[in-house]
């Protein structure tokens, strides 16, 4: 995976916020930033539900479908927004001549409604990638990203041992606590190298992650640009 990209791509994101909020510039971020990872890291947790012994449902959701994100390019089906109809239509119909070149079109089926994309969605996996975002913005702030951007081994779906995910998360939380209280290179780099232990045992590789990660960072450019 390559860090040095992803670190460039989130000073973009990260600039263009603070150009949205000029009441940050000049402050110290690191503490909200700190607290905005400790939140996803809840919500990636929750998302993967295996503490939740007290359920029936321990297992993840891992594929949903969403309008949020959805594009030409991504789109996986298309859906009629009349609530009578609601006719759901693939590549390969007849029906769409170049449809999945828009994202405008009148059903074909009833005429009444507005056609809407839908794109696939891993939410265990998007709420991972939200852990990374304020990963990588952690490392922008503490100036420190140049020097270990490469130096991590990601090593994800090869290691010779897995450790539960359980205990993942729970080294995850205890790295991000030690980053907060000792914000220096050391305790940076231990917290990249425990988060992608906890990608590798919830089950994904690099690939997926890398462009999970361009996904979400297009959906985050658009919040801005909307004023999410």
């Amino acid at each position: 995976m390559n860090l040095a990209k992803l670190f460039e791509i989130q000073r973009v994101l990260d600039a263009r916020i603070m150009e949205k909020h000029p009441e940050l510039v000049g402050q110290n971020n690191l503490d909200w930033k700190i607290l905005a990872l400790q939140v996803e890291l809840g919500e990636c947790a929750n998302e993967w539900r295996g503490f939740k012994k007290w359920s029936s449902n321990q297992q993840p959701s891992k594929i949903i479908h969403t309008t949020e994100g959805a594009t030409t390019e991504n789109a996986v089906f298309y859906q009629c927004s009349d609530d009578e109809c609601g006719k759901r239509f693939y590549e390969g119909d007849d029906r769409l001549n170049d449809l999945f070149g828009k994202n405008d079109e009148d059903c074909p089926a009833c005429e009444d409604g507005l056609l809407y994309a839908f794109r696939k969605k891993n939410p265990l996996l998007e709420e991972y990638v939200d852990c990374l975002h304020f990963i990588l913005s952690i490392g922008l702030e503490l100036v420190i990203q140049d020097r270990y951007a490469n130096e991590v081994n990601f090593n994800i779906g090869s290691r010779t041992k897995r450790i539960s995910v359980d205990q993942c998360f729970k080294d995850m939380f205890i790295k991000v606590a030690l980053v907060s209280a000792l914000p220096v290179d050391e305790e940076y780099m231990e917290l990249l190298s425990t988060f992608t232990t906890l990608g590798d045992s919830l089950g994904f590789d690099e690939d997926q992650i890398e462009k999970a990660y361009y996904e979400k960072n297009e959906i985050n450019h658009q919040r801005q640009a909307t004023g999410y």
